[in-house]
């Protein structure tokens, strides 16, 4: 097959990891020729002279989507596919913006659309509420448009995408943590030495509002009200968003953004995956701790429940007593913490490998492409 892989539309986000490991993980897939559109989000991570003579690479920077960055985005993209003459195209997060001749598969993670019971909409004033109803108009139209096929990462998304969009051809896949997390690579330490009886907690996420990561201040200064002392937050933000959002008291490192290559080695400095956030299609980072041996603590919420079962802690969301809570409890209790990493470890059985996922993706591109030539 011939396969355009469009990326071209992604800037930053947990997204970007996701359309990394595929596009990696198809060089173990020789049989195909890859034509990647890669937006600036991917390519200041992807090291082309790590890929073989199948792959052909395009450069595009089309900045903040808009209306009139949508009419660019066609108008740049459609000579580029009657030039390429692909059989499929695919891209691992929509929407995409562009109106293709080829059958195109999309992925969805868009959680906010789709999960209106999540705490962070209904905290939300009626203004915010609104904006987000048109937004979402908007992408829903350009998801029916655009994609032939569309691929999500559980099943309960899964309905509430063909509930929500009306279609039928929505397809699960699930997500997990790229093979960069176990390929043993070393990087640098981004963080000091530890002190005796330090306890660090991870965040790997871009600031998103949905995140909850303005939480983290209240939840260490209930920590230190107990006199736990020895907590340390570390975040991967972007310096503005950091120093906006959550910047303002002692105990919280913000190493800034790292490429996906390097955030083992940072799980590996750390002790807990900590992830307040209030809405998911799925988060790449339960399976990472999972496969890194870090319990995971989380918000009690559908979604995470779903992907991580037992190998959680969950606290109240947007409770930051109920998040000292739990961080207390795993820290006062060493069994639990090998029991809930062990469980870790059993639960990434239940999620497709980089390998598998791939494979997944290039068997519906097969399909699509087959019927297309019917």
């Amino acid at each position: 097959m011939k396969i355009i892989i469009n990326t071209a539309h992604q800037r930053f986000g947990g997204a970007i990891q996701v359309a990394l490991s595929f596009i990696y993980e198809c060089r173990n897939f020789p049989e195909h020729e890859y034509h990647v559109l890669l937006g600036q989000g991917v390519s200041e991570f992807l090291k082309k002279q790590d890929f073989p003579n199948n792959f052909f690479f395009y450069d595009f920077d089309f900045g903040i989507i808009s209306f009139n960055i949508i009419k660019n985005i066609q108008a740049t993209l459609g000579p580029l596919e009657k030039q390429i003459k692909p059989d499929v195209i695919i891209s691992t997060s929509g929407p995409t913006y562009f109106h293709s001749k080829a059958p195109q598969i999309i992925g969805f993670n868009l959680p906010l659309y789709i999960y209106p019971e999540s705490p962070f909409i209904q905290n939300l004033r009626w203004r915010k509420r609104l904006k987000l109803w048109l937004k979402k108009q908007v992408h829903f139209y350009y998801f029916k448009r655009d994609g032939s096929a569309y691929v999500t990462q559980t099943d309960d998304v899964n309905q509430r995408v063909r509930r929500a969009l009306g279609i039928e051809n929505v397809y699960t896949i699930t997500n997990t943590h790229s093979n960069f997390y176990t390929e043993n690579l070393q990087y640098p330490n981004r963080l000091g030495e530890k002190k005796e009886g330090e306890i660090r907690l991870l965040t790997v996420s871009s600031y998103y509002p949905h995140k909850n990561l303005e939480i983290i201040p209240k939840v260490l200064k209930e920590l230190r009200n107990r006199g736990l002392e020895n907590i340390r937050f570390i975040l991967t933000l972007k310096e503005q968003d950091f120093t906006r959002n959550v910047k303002g008291f002692p105990g919280i490192i913000n190493v800034g953004p790292l490429p996906p290559q390097e955030c083992p080695s940072l799980y590996r400095e750390c002790d807990v995956m900590f992830l307040p956030t209030l809405a998911e299609c799925f988060s790449a980072s339960y399976p990472e701790a999972m496969v890194m041996g870090k319990p995971i603590i989380t918000t009690d919420l559908g979604f995470s429940r779903s992907i991580c079962g037992d190998a959680a802690i969950y606290f109240k969301p947007q409770q930051a007593s109920s998040a000292a809570d739990a961080i207390e409890k795993l820290l006062k209790d060493s069994t639990l913490y090998k029991k809930l990493v062990i469980r870790g470890k059993k639960r990434l059985k239940a999620f497709d490998s980089p390998e598998q996922r791939t494979r997944k993706y290039l068997d519906l591109c097969q399909r699509f492409a087959l019927e297309r030539q019917d």
